[in-house]
């Protein structure tokens, strides 16, 4: 049964890629079809651009200044990002900014280790290990694991599915005992 839940879901639509998305959002074990991986990087950037230009432009009046970075994980963009400049306190887009800058921070917080695990997945459905995503850790690492993410699937990377035996094992369970 787990089998099934951790397999890969081929040609997946939008609404199904991303309710796998959430589903499987702290799952390590099982595959990630292409189009589940694509589709969370789509929304993942589309999130980026809103909340990294389009709201500071909208609250400033002007495009910020940023190194957007396009990651495996989703994005970082924090890096070197110059938001809304001088805005004082008692400014009343005060208010606003701080409700913008709280959502931005929850957004990154709640897709993080998701987008983490569907990278992992992404890796297992190509027969990789998942440990292919501490490349990451090197100056041009997210690049070569974005380029891994674009390998097709293979029916090896199935011994990432998880089958019985393992779960038996995790139980403390072997056949032997059952004799």
């Amino acid at each position: 049964m787990e089998a099934l839940s951790t397999a890969p879901l081929p040609h997946a639509s939008p609404s199904a890629a991303l309710r796998r998305f959430v589903a499987h959002a702290f799952r390590l074990r099982g595959r990630a079809s292409r189009s589940e991986y694509w589709w969370w990087m789509a929304v993942g950037f589309a999130a980026a651009a809103l909340l990294l230009l389009v709201v500071p432009r909208m609250l400033s009046g002007r495009w910020p200044r940023l190194d957007l970075w396009l990651h495996p994980f989703g994005w970082w963009g924090w890096r070197g990002v110059e938001l809304l400049g001088p805005i004082q306190p008692t400014d009343p887009l005060s208010t606003l900014v701080a409700a913008y800058l709280w959502l931005s921070a929850v957004w990154v917080m709640v897709t993080f280790i998701p987008g983490f695990t569907v990278a992992v997945r992404r890796l297992h459905d190509s027969n990789l290990s998942g440990w292919w995503v501490l490349l990451n850790l090197l100056p041009i690492g997210g690049l070569i694991l974005l380029l891994m993410a674009l390998r097709r699937s293979r029916s090896e990377g199935a011994r990432f599915d998880g089958d019985a035996a393992l779960l038996e094992r995790a139980a403390g369970w072997t056949s032997r005992e059952a004799v």
